[in-house]
């Protein structure tokens, strides 16, 4: 879409091109009424005006007059930018043609105003059949339908657009109910909704020079999807065409999919993918495992080097990179999607702030990367690793597409969607936060772009996994969101992606702290540890111990439920993966036998066999590797609840 922005202030117009960068909205700047009514004779036109009340020359409400004098822009959106609100400027925007008044003081918001206006203007990308047989009515409105980029079959009998029906699917049928022939609209009607196969739900738009209520209930028993009246009013048609074929789109792609679903190539890679999960759930259990021990221990060397800084600089480097390597078996275990989900209360921003130096570095130095954030974000509820993960997956798609050089804009902002724009994105009205990426790469045409979130779709050959943005997608559903793209060959692709809004005020935890010898004196509390990894179990009891606690090893649940019969334990923590009976069966055992008793699990990855447990048979999971801090906070909460 194309918008005039006119406003004397350059200032506000940086601002504002900032903000319309980062989406599709192509705009052209004046900074004087007479500048602008110069620009509207090039010819390529406008699908929205915004201008401001006040110009050098002339007023805003004087400039909206004289654009509504120009027929090409009789009904075009012209949108008031103002700082001011009473009754007297709306007064005065309605008598000067002026279609809504926006707030400068809510410029973030820009973008989906203006979308809001502009709808009608969007391509629309599908497949009628159109039946009429008055000549000029029919190239009336095939010409209105070529201009919104649809493909259109027109026949002028209802016998030829039958048999056209029948060799080619549609996404929309529209029919006059009276035509010449041995077929009229209402019988061609009745023909495609007898038919037993996809093709008999097409939507059907009709089109009647009658608008009585018995007639309007007649012709929904026929089986019309909707109805327009003669005389045709080309806004009208075209908001009822759109909606018509973008819930038939909707309802294809959703069929398609479970048929995609249920396919053989689809089952045979699912198989490959779950035997990969599992190897790869199995491997990072062990290396968590490993993990665990050296961050453990390197804990602890820390306390005791507190007062050695020369020394201690050097555990310092080991942390580091122990809690790189977790980061890593984090990722590995999300991609096999065996990883927990980790929901909170995040603020995208910060995020973005966090990693802004890795994603630099991610797209090397011939790529300049912009972020553009709104200053008073709203908060959102999702799992920030996989946030992380999402926006390194497109990232580094983009970084593909523009190869050694090209700019990224991440852009975020709050926003309201309106009916028409949720319902795009499958989502209910209301506050949304969204998430902008726009690169400046070679494009994708319309084939590639309908298919860049399917499974194992990849456009780089045997060097892609067909993965990243399939995840990406399914992430963003896990979060109650909404993803979309914009794409044009040789112009770069704008990804946007929204969130809820989350009120929610983000919980920080208060840091346990314990000084080198410091033990808990209200209580010492008694802890039976289940672990077959003996280092791993022998650094638990040495954190435990050291903060106070009397701590006891079992190797398997046999040797636990032993122990259990012989002492009074206040906790147990268990791994999950043991010889014989696991975690999970042992908890449930336990809480059985001792429902007083507080039980920890700790696990690398979420594993099978978690299938049917209760969550009610422990009180907390420690995802591993689990550090001492982590355990001391976990041991303090549930010991106080």
């Amino acid at each position: 879409m194309r918008t005039l922005i006119i406003d004397r202030v350059k200032v506000f117009q940086q601002l504002i091109a900032s903000i319309l960068d980062a989406s599709e909205i192509e705009h052209v700047f004046a900074t004087t009424g007479k500048d602008a009514l110069d620009i509207l004779n090039d010819g390529k036109g406008f699908d929205c005006f915004c201008l401001s009340m006040y110009l050098d020359d002339m007023d805003g409400f004087e400039l909206s007059k004289k654009i509504r004098k120009i027929t090409r822009y009789r009904h075009t959106p012209i949108v008031l930018l103002t700082s001011e609100s009473n009754q007297d400027v709306t007064k005065q925007a309605i008598n000067s043609g002026i279609t809504d008044i926006f707030s400068k003081s809510k410029v973030h918001e820009l973008v989906n105003f203006i979308e809001r206006f502009t709808q009608v203007n969007k391509p629309i990308f599908g497949k009628v059949l159109y039946i009429e047989d008055q000549n000029s009515q029919r190239k009336l409105v095939t010409r209105i339908f070529k201009d919104r980029s649809l493909e259109v079959d027109d026949f002028d009998n209802a016998e030829d657009a039958w048999d056209a029906f029948l060799k080619n699917r549609y996404n929309l049928v529209v029919t006059d109910i009276v035509l010449a022939g041995e077929i009229s609209g209402v019988l061609l009607i009745n023909k495609i909704r007898r038919l037993d196969d996809i093709k008999g739900d097409t939507p059907i738009l009709a089109v009647t020079a009658f608008d009585d209520a018995s007639r309007r209930i007649s012709l929904y028993h026929m089986g019309i999807t909707d109805y327009v009246t003669k005389p045709i009013i080309e806004e009208e048609l075209i908001a009822r065409v759109r909606n018509l074929i973008t819930n038939q789109k909707a309802l294809e792609r959703e069929i398609d999919f479970r048929e995609y679903l249920n396919s053989e190539e689809i089952m045979n890679r699912s198989m490959k993918m779950e035997a990969m999960g599992k190897l790869t759930g199995g491997i990072a259990h062990d290396y968590n495992n490993m993990l665990g021990i050296i961050m453990g221990y390197t804990d602890l060397l820390g306390l005791e080097l507190s007062d050695k800084p020369e020394l201690l600089k050097y555990v310092k480097q080991i942390e580091k990179a122990s809690a790189n390597g977790a980061q890593l078996t984090s990722k590995l275990l999300s991609f096999t999607r065996k990883k927990t989900v980790t929901q909170e209360v995040i603020n995208i921003n910060k995020v973005l702030t966090d990693i802004g130096t890795m994603l630099e570095q991610l797209l090397t130095a011939g790529i300049h990367l912009t972020l553009n954030l709104d200053n008073d974000l709203w908060n959102v509820y999702l799992d920030g690793n996989d946030f992380e993960n999402a926006l390194m997956n497109m990232c580094i798609n983009a970084k593909h597409a523009m190869g050694e050089k090209g700019s990224l804009t991440i852009v975020t902002m709050n926003t309201v969607l309106t009916r028409n724009v949720a319902d795009q994105y499958g989502l209910v009205v209301g506050d949304y936060v969204r998430v902008s990426i726009l690169d400046s790469g070679c494009g994708m045409d319309k084939d590639i772009r309908s298919s860049i979130f399917d499974p194992f779709f990849t456009t780089k050959g045997e060097d892609g996994t067909g993965l990243g943005l399939s995840q990406v997608y399914g992430f963003v559903q896990r979060s109650q969101g909404g993803i979309g793209v914009e794409s044009k060959l040789g112009k770069g692709t704008l990804f946007t992606l929204y969130f809820p809004r989350n009120d929610s005020k983000s919980m920080n935890k208060v840091k346990y702290k314990q000084e080198k010898g410091e033990e808990i004196s209200a209580k010492q509390y008694s802890v039976l540890i289940v672990d077959d990894e003996d280092a791993l179990a022998e650094l638990t009891v040495d954190v435990l111990d050291n903060a106070g606690y009397s701590s006891v090893l079992a190797s398997d649940a046999k040797d636990a439920l032993e122990k259990l019969e012989q002492h009074k334990f206040d906790v147990m923590i268990t791994d999950i993966i043991m010889p014989g009976t696991n975690g999970y069966e042992l908890a449930s055992k336990v809480k059985s036998l001792y429902p007083e008793i507080k039980i920890i699990i700790t696990s690398g990855y979420d594993d099978i066999l978690r299938l049917g447990v209760e969550e009610e048979v422990f009180e907390y999971r420690l995802e591993k590797p689990v550090t001492r801090i982590q355990l001391l906070e976990c041991m303090d909460e549930i010991l106080k609840a």
